[in-house]
């Protein structure tokens, strides 16, 4: 699990398995409306797309109507939420689960895995260069 001190908050997140017979929407509809999971390659492109889309929001220039929806559009680069969904929404494999606006993201995290009976599994970090590539896509929904 990992804490990231931000100048939107704290956001904490870590990386769960989802087995092939498990029932995403029963997770996701357990995920209260300050959490989201996703499927991305690395921590920090979550990490990235979850601080952009709570800006986003405060500063009324979000395209979602949700900071969750928000989350998936920034991360995928993509205006549809649809399509966003299709490309790194939760899915069987290795996802993301990242909690934000909480006095103990962490804390809350972890009740929240406890109960859905999801065990943590390891926080894949991109190198530099991926990394920029991630950040520019999910800038570049601004602009889109």
């Amino acid at each position: 699990m990992l804490k990231v001190k931000t100048t939107v908050g704290e956001i904490c997140i870590t990386s769960i398995e989802i087995e092939k017979n498990m029932n995403i929407e029963d997770i996701l509809t357990l995920c209260p409306e300050n959490c989201q999971i996703l499927s991305a390659r690395c921590v920090e492109e979550v990490i990235f797309a979850t601080i952009i889309a709570i800006k986003a929001f405060k500063q009324s220039r979000n395209i979602a109507k949700t900071i969750r929806g928000e989350i998936l559009l920034r991360l995928a680069g993509e205006k549809q939420i649809k399509d966003a969904i299709k490309s790194v929404g939760a899915k069987p494999g290795n996802n993301y689960i990242v909690i934000f606006d909480e006095l103990d993201p962490c804390k809350k995290l972890a009740e929240m895995l406890s109960k859905l009976n999801l065990k943590e599994s390891k926080l894949f970090r991109c190198n530099p260069e991926e990394a920029k590539k991630s950040f520019e896509k999910a800038a570049i929904t601004e602009i889109l």
